[in-house]
């Protein structure tokens, strides 16, 4: 058996997982996108702002956007396979987590703004 497969209960009974990777364990504590402060899967991070939140996921959609433009460039242009699908890769890539991104940052606002009430 191996050791992540290991449960790791709190005194109160509820399970919890001590890798640092694992953030959903903090989501009724801290909401949606939310970990102790000043702390995410083990590093400090600013990001839990929905605000930046969303600025760094259009950022993100311009780049993928941009990608599947130099994709239909580069078929237009009767370029190699190659390059063909790893700008589709990394466009299609990026628009998933830019959209994840978003619902993320409408959450967290939601959240917020839920506990401000």
């Amino acid at each position: 058996m191996f050791s992540q497969d290991k449960k790791f209960r709190r005194p109160d009974g509820t399970l919890y997982d001590p890798s640092s990777f694992n953030v959903r364990q903090y989501e009724e504590q801290y909401g949606p996108g939310g970990v102790p402060e000043g702390y995410s899967m083990g590093a400090i991070t600013p990001v839990q702002s929905p605000g930046l939140i969303t600025a760094l996921a259009i950022f993100l959609t311009l780049i993928s956007v941009g990608m599947l433009a130099v994709s239909f460039f580069v078929i237009a242009s009767g370029g190699e396979l190659k390059v063909i699908l790893l700008g589709f890769g990394v466009g299609v890539g990026g628009l998933v987590m830019s959209v994840y991104a978003f619902r993320l940052a409408v959450k967290r606002r939601r959240w917020l703004r839920e506990q401000r009430a």
